[in-house]
């Protein structure tokens, strides 16, 4: 009897080894560094005109392990469908919708020119009808953060393009054609890369060594007709100072943009200028000095409040949370005598 006990024992011992085992291999491993060759991001989501779509920039590492890749993506509001892919390039990202909602922007990099070198970021356009995208800049230095006038017939960015950029590259061009300046040998364009510092921050950890001799400013495009030949953009900004963030006011009459005018702001407490310029091009107007470090910068569909992200700076801190900031802004009006 007792040896009928211990056998039925060693039975149940067996079986519960046997399930704790099947257990142990179904459950959820760690996670590892491994791992993050299959993440995907989302990012940048843009809601359509009529809010029935979403444009996202979709982020995945790419098959050689070293570096990512990013792609436009659109999906319905609702969630009722699968996303579809809308670019082909390896590197598309920003997709910002035109007013109509028959057009997407977006900032192409990655492509090759024929020497296999990477050719700068431009801004392309794809029409949601079909077709394949088209880039509609060429500027030397590149082109980011495209932003739609009300009417959408014309499209605000920024460039850190200079005119010698530009007659650099007209004479490059010249130079390619078979019938200009034979026999001539070709002005020397080699650009040194001895790096000078003079500062105390001339680096950055997304941009690598800063070059003090070009800034973004801002550069607005009429957009083309499909069929017509690429409009020359226009620089509407110079200077020593960058410039960013820029919004369209609802009229279309100025655009908004963030700015801090000061040469080495690394020694002071963070400020931000809120600046505005015609489309015409001017002189830039002040609007105000906020007392921070801010960004995304939106505007009110009446044109009088922006709201913004930002972080205290008095007292001095180790870090500071960011909070959502709003400004009221009433232009000046000449009463009438």
């Amino acid at each position: 009897m007792r040896f009928r006990v211990d056998i039925t024992a060693i039975v149940l011992i067996c079986l519960q080894l046997s399930i704790s085992a099947q257990n142990s291999t179904s459950a959820k491993r760690l996670i590892t560094e491994k791992d993050l060759f299959d993440f995907v991001w989302v990012t940048d989501p843009q809601i359509s005109p009529d809010g029935s779509r979403v444009v996202f920039t979709r982020v995945v590492v790419d098959d050689k392990r070293t570096g990512y890749e990013t792609s436009v993506w659109t999906t319905s509001t609702t969630g009722g469908d699968s996303p579809i892919r809308l670019t082909n390039g390896k590197h598309d990202s920003s997709p910002r919708w035109s007013p109509d909602g028959r057009t997407v922007a977006f900032v192409r990099a990655g492509e090759k020119d024929d020497e296999g070198k990477p050719r700068p970021p431009q801004i392309a356009l794809l029409s949601l009808s079909g077709g394949e995208a088209r880039t509609i800049t060429n500027l030397p230095k590149g082109a980011a953060n495209p932003k739609w006038s009300p009417d959408g017939k014309r499209l605000i960015f920024l460039s850190s393009t200079t005119s010698q950029d530009i007659e650099k590259q007209e004479r490059k061009k010249s130079s390619a054609k078979p019938s200009s300046n034979k026999g001539e040998p070709a002005a020397d364009e080699h650009e040194s890369d001895v790096h000078l510092i003079t500062r105390a921050i001339y680096r950055d950890n997304d941009e690598g060594y800063l070059d003090p001799k070009h800034h973004d400013h801002l550069w607005l495009l009429d957009v083309p007709d499909p069929s017509a030949d690429l409009a020359k953009p226009m620089q509407l900004t110079t200077g020593d100072f960058d410039e960013g963030e820029p919004v369209w006011s609802p009229d279309g009459s100025r655009i908004y943009f963030l700015t801090q005018r000061i040469d080495e702001p690394y020694y002071e407490s963070p400020t931000t200028d809120i600046y505005s310029i015609s489309p015409t091009g001017g002189n830039p107007q002040k609007l105000t000095t906020v007392p921070m470090g801010i960004y995304d910068l939106a505007l009110t569909a009446d044109g009088h409040r922006f709201a913004f992200h930002g972080s205290v700076t008095k007292p001095v801190r180790s870090y500071s949370q960011p909070d959502l900031w709003s400004w009221t802004y009433r232009p000046l009006r000449r009463l009438a005598i």
